[in-house]
């Protein structure tokens, strides 16, 4: 995990965020996870743009990314969602793990 910081600045970008929701929504139908395509399909973005903002997200420790032959499929990380369910529980106490 990057840091909350990284965190809290990589979904600050509303682009970016709409793709990290996709990403979740997605792992709650299938444990297997979206490609970029099609997380470009449901998002209306361009391939470039997409790749770039699973980087950022991968970057900051909120998405997984593991390749299949050709494929890269994200899901949601599940030490990035316990980091932000904890800070939201107690902003005043948080502590990085």
């Amino acid at each position: 995990m990057a840091g909350v910081t990284a965190v809290f600045k990589a979904l600050s970008n509303p682009n970016r965020l709409a793709v990290y929701q996709i990403v979740c929504r997605a792992a709650a139908r299938s444990k297997k996870g979206l490609t970029i395509e099609e997380i470009c399909r449901e998002a209306r973005m361009k391939q470039p743009a997409v790749s770039h903002h699973v980087a950022r997200l991968a970057a900051a420790g909120l998405i997984d990314r593991s390749k299949s032959r050709w494929w890269v499929y994200c899901t949601p990380s599940k030490e990035g969602i316990e980091a932000l369910r904890r800070f939201s529980r107690d902003p005043a106490g948080f502590e990085e793990a």
